[in-house]
């Protein structure tokens, strides 16, 4: 395994309530993203280190494999070690023929993917208009567009987590297209984009970087619906190892996964007063935001606000 690659900067610790983030604080720290086979941390265990702090808080390292649940909060000497996102990260393995990969879903599943597709052909006069971009003359039509379906989406409008528009990121992604690692898809409905995927890769490892549908379309499933294509496109190419969908759970990653492991994104910070002071504020933030997620469970009201906060 390579050695990793961290950048320093300024890291938020977001403070919200489900989506409806409240505020932020900033923690200079160096970051990085582990990758799935790195071996994974018991308790007590940390991430290695960056080669040099240079004054900065600390480190983090995101979706790293862990053998067993953290704890959210403990000390290891003069660090502080702080979990507070713990969860199976899911894959897929493209090693096979996407045929078997289809196979192994359940019966009921095929159909349910099946009638997405149908439902969405038949909505787009017969058949589904989607495209496939990977040089840097493809990704600068892909840009605009895509960044049209991401204004739209819940994760830009109430978590900034659309699609980047600045130019560093655009600038690096072409970087990665000339050594044709990147894999971008756009599905349209009446020559209108509303889905997009994005995906960088590393060593024969697909990364689902970002994936955002307009919501005015969601009836018509167009994430499954674009993500079940470029699986079959990424199959197809018979170059890769693994289809990785990065931090995070959800119903759409379960569904489409052969693998999951534990992870979880630990950060190791200095003992200072700063730091300890955000990552403790941070703590009890989220205990409260969890306590009425609970609260909100046994209510039955859990979808429906969700539905009002992203305005679906």
């Amino acid at each position: 395994m390579p050695d990793p690659i961290w950048e320093c900067s300024r890291v938020p610790l977001k403070f919200q309530f489900g989506d409806i983030v409240l505020g932020r604080v900033f923690l200079s720290l160096f970051r990085r993203n582990a990758q799935l086979d790195e071996p994974p941390l018991a308790i007590g265990e940390t991430p290695e280190p960056p080669p040099r702090l240079d004054g900065a808080d600390g480190y983090v390292v995101w979706s790293h494999p862990i053998a067993t649940r953290l704890p959210a909060l403990s000390a290891q000497g003069g660090r502080m070690l702080y979990a507070p996102r713990q969860y199976r990260r899911f894959s897929i393995d493209l090693s096979g023929e996407f045929a078997q990969y289809m196979a192994a879903f359940s019966g009921k599943t095929r159909s349910g993917l099946r009638r997405k597709l149908r439902k969405f052909a038949e909505a787009s006069g017969g058949r589904i208009d989607w495209r496939q971009y990977r040089t840097p003359k493809e990704l600068s039509r892909f840009f605009p567009s895509a960044r049209m379906v991401s204004a739209k989406t819940y994760q830009e409008r109430l978590l900034q987590k659309g699609l980047p528009a600045s130019e560093m990121f655009i600038a690096s992604s072409l970087a990665l297209s000339k050594a044709d690692d990147v894999r971008a898809y756009l599905l349209f409905l009446q020559d209108e984009p509303i889905s997009y995927l994005y995906c960088t890769i590393n060593q024969q490892v697909v990364a689902y970087d970002y994936l955002g549908y307009d919501p005015s379309y969601s009836f018509l499933s167009p994430g499954t619906v674009l993500q079940l294509l470029a699986l079959e496109a990424l199959f197809a190419e018979r170059r890769f190892t693994t289809f990785d969908f990065t931090e995070g759970e959800g119903q759409h990653k379960e569904m489409f996964s052969t693998a999951n492991c534990l992870c979880g994104d630990v950060y190791v910070l200095a003992r200072r007063f700063f730091p300890v002071s955000a990552v403790m504020l941070h703590y009890a933030a989220d205990r409260i935001s969890g306590s009425c997620g609970i609260i909100l469970d046994q209510l039955n009201l859990r979808s429906s606000f969700r539905r009002l906060v992203r305005g679906i």
